[in-house]
């Protein structure tokens, strides 16, 4: 249940940051090894925004996977 804003901004914590991000988190940074990360930056480097066009099919592909994966138990 979402609270009312009562015009006084509350101050984000550290716990409640990372409960926000939570399993978003670990599973990013749970496939970022030195090489990909290296490979990232040259990619980006090289390409700049010309490859990411490809967002706008590999996102709801992760999205369908990331969903059907607690399923498949």
């Amino acid at each position: 249940m979402a609270t009312p804003v009562t015009g006084s901004r509350q101050r984000m914590t550290v716990g409640r940051l990372l409960g926000l991000l939570g399993p978003g988190l670990i599973t990013g940074a749970s496939d970022d090894d030195p090489s990909g990360i290296a490979t990232y930056a040259i990619v980006g480097a090289s390409f700049g925004f010309a490859t990411l066009w490809t967002a706008l099919i590999t996102f709801p592909m992760m999205g369908a996977v990331s969903s059907s994966a607690p399923k498949l138990k």
